[in-house]
């Protein structure tokens, strides 16, 4: 059998550097917006604003950060010796003994990422996009290429090695945790505005009660997105410094953040909440 190499992207320079600013902006607008969130207060920043400012500055970028890794897709494999690289807009073929060696991405932008260098002293001018570079090394050691195991590819190992825990899951990271904001805030519009928890539905019946929920379901939610994201930006940021520091503790120190930080994520929930109402 062929060995090959899954989910690789083949990025020239430039399409890596549009993909990485694009995941750049994405992640940034986490941080960002929840500054703007607690400095916004004449005129506050509001549900509806907060979800626009999400789907322009972070996912619209994500997901055209992921076509561009989608539009470089390539096969990269090794058949009898030579490095094959095929993809719908990048065709490359070495032979055995043609590369040099190959170096981590020491910014894991857009994700992690190898450099290849050639025998003669230049790049390739492809790079090799992989959430795990793992599957990579052993292909290119086979090509004859020596292959650097440093910290960013430690780093890019763990994350790819880390289980995703049932509570880091959207449907309950975001659906089920929004639940309890959500109907605390939607329960004290009620008892203030119309004086008991069904106080709307008596008084302009039930579409009005049940749009009432919605909205402040969606907003829970929609905090709750912000919130995680600023929690995913923290985690990547600190276990990417950490694997830096100490490359072969980069799978403990990479459990132990997705613990705590999940962690934290649910205490704060109920904590931020009630931070809300005495204040």
């Amino acid at each position: 059998m062929t060995p090959r190499a899954p989910s690789v992207s083949a990025l020239p320079p430039a399409a890596r550097l549009v993909a990485a600013a694009l995941r750049v902006v994405s992640r940034a607008s986490f941080p960002v917006l929840s500054i703007a969130l607690v400095r916004a207060t004449d005129p506050p920043l509001t549900p509806f604003v907060l979800g626009q400012g999400l789907l322009a500055l972070a996912l619209l970028p994500e997901l055209c950060a992921r076509l561009v890794l989608r539009a470089f897709a390539a096969e990269v494999r090794v058949e009898d010796g030579a490095l094959r690289i095929d993809g719908a807009l990048q065709r490359v073929e070495l032979a055995r003994g043609a590369l040099e060696g190959a170096k981590a991405w020491r910014l894991p932008l857009p994700s992690a990422g190898l450099s290849l260098r050639l025998r003669s002293g230049r790049d390739l001018g492809v790079g090799l996009a992989a959430p795990d570079p793992a599957a990579l090394h052993a292909l290119l050691a086979q090509a004859g290429a020596a292959v650097s195991d440093d910290a960013p590819s430690a780093w890019a190992h763990a994350r790819a090695a880390c289980p995703r825990r049932w509570w880091d899951r959207p449907l309950v990271k975001i659906g089920l945790a929004s639940l309890l904001p959500g109907a605390v805030g939607f329960s004290a519009h009620q008892h203030i505005a119309f004086g008991a928890f069904l106080g709307e539905y008596y008084l302009m019946g039930l579409g009005a009660w049940l749009e009432s929920a919605a909205r402040y379901g969606s907003a829970s939610a929609l905090y709750l997105v912000l919130w995680a994201g600023c929690f995913r930006v923290a985690v990547e940021t600190l276990t990417w410094l950490g694997a830096g520091l100490a490359p072969a503790r980069a799978a403990g120190m990479r459990s132990a953040a997705e613990r705590s930080a999940a962690l934290l994520y649910y205490l704060s929930i109920p904590a931020l909440l009630a931070l809300r109402f005495l204040a």
